[in-house]
């Protein structure tokens, strides 16, 4: 994992995740640092299940992708299944399930959501 204090990070994933599977979560960028801009790695086996904290963090929207493994994720009356490179984006408070089928990983990217500033359209 390589970070910077220019304005970047990066991580090589799928290597990361392996390497640090034994770890619940961890974050892929910001670690030890506070930051409205989180990337955590989520560690599941099978059967596990974790909550997305909507209530917590009711104007965060959050990225979910899927590394390894496969995940189902629950919002909005739905299931979605994730696998590897799949994507989900959920909007700010909408509560949302995940649940590992298999051992998987999945990244939970989380930012705030602000709404514009300044004077609209027109």
């Amino acid at each position: 994992m390589a970070s910077s204090g220019e304005g970047f990070w990066f991580t090589q994933l799928d290597a990361e995740a392996a390497r640090r599977c034994d770890q619940r979560s961890f974050h892929a960028f910001a670690e030890g640092m506070h930051s409205d801009v989180r990337g955590q790695v989520l560690t599941l086996n099978a059967g596990d299940s974790h909550l997305l904290p909507d209530d917590r963090w009711p104007k965060h929207v959050f990225v979910i992708l899927g590394l390894s493994g496969t995940v189902d994720a629950t919002l909005a009356g739905r299931d979605f299944v994730l696998r590897t490179l799949s994507q989900l984006v959920v909007l700010p408070g909408v509560p949302c399930e995940l649940r590992a089928r298999s051992d998987a990983a999945v990244e939970l990217i989380s930012f705030l959501s602000t709404p514009p500033t300044g004077p609209g359209p027109g």
